[in-house]
Order: C-alpha cells, then structure tokens, then sequence
C-alpha cells in the first residue's frame, strides 16, 4: 500500500513539473526548460527505482507464478486495504492520463516552437538564385555551403 501512495506521490509531482514546463514553453525561458528537465530527469528517476520495488514485490508475492497484477492482489487484502488500494490505484490512473495530455500539449509547444526557429531562420539565410543553367565546373550549393537550408532535424 505503501509503495502505491509512493508512485502517486510521485506522479503528482512529475505533474506538477510538466505543468511549470508549459508555463516556461510559452514564455521561452530557456534556463528554466532546461532546469526543469533535470528535476523530470531525477523524479523519472525516482519512479523507475520504485518500480523496481514494486516487480521485486510482487516477484515475492507470486511464488514465481505469473505476475500479479493489482486486481489479482484485490482479493487478498481486507474490505479496508482493499478499498483504500482502489483509490489509491484510480487516482494514480487519473494522474497518470492528465500528465499525458500535459506532455502531449508541451510537445505541441515545442514543435510549434521549432517551427518558429526554423521558419526565422529561413528568412535570415540567403536563398539560392534560380538557375536554369550550370557550368560543369560550378557547384550550384555555394549560398549553403554544401549543406542544406535546414539546421535542425525537426524528426528529432
């Protein structure tokens, strides 16, 4: 039970933080993003030590059967952890589904953000003239360089 009230804590936290992420996306503060991110780093962090624990239990639990799941644990516990699991475990589950859609909008932040920049970028480097004709000995790429207009890869 214990280990449940954990991942919810935990959860409500990465919430939290995913919530100050869409707030400094929209006012472009770098330094916090990036502040942000490692504190998402260290709560992901934490989240994955106390799965850890909770497969190790439950490996315990199982006597090398199948693994258990919440719903198999459901019937062995009293009417009282019973009850307080299943909040436990809906509640974790309603936080879980929010901290998605925030991270889904903080992704659309920052591909609209990349598209900015690249957008911004474009403007500022100079385009290559139309040409119809090149002579065998000139390279058509010497406004880019030998490279392409675009310097972000935005797949990443």
């Amino acid at each position: 039970m214990a280990l449940l009230d954990r991942h919810l804590t935990l959860h409500r936290h990465l919430l939290q933080l995913a919530y100050q992420k869409t707030d400094v996306l929209k006012r472009g503060d770098m330094d916090g993003l990036m502040q942000l991110i490692q504190k998402e780093q260290t709560a992901i962090a934490a989240i994955q030590q106390l799965e850890r624990e909770r497969a190790q239990l439950v490996a315990a639990w199982s006597d090398g059967g199948h693994p258990l799941t919440l719903a198999d644990c459901l019937p062995k516990m009293d009417e009282e952890e019973r009850q307080k699991a299943e909040q436990l475990a809906s509640e974790l589950l309603d936080v879980i589904n929010e901290l998605q859609a925030v991270n889904e909008l903080n992704g659309q932040l920052i591909r609209q953000s990349l598209q900015w920049v690249t957008l911004m970028l474009d403007q500022l480097m100079p385009q290559p003239p139309n040409v119809n004709y090149t002579a065998p000995n000139q390279s058509t790429r010497q406004y880019g360089h030998g490279r392409s207009r675009s310097l972000f890869d935005s797949k990443a």
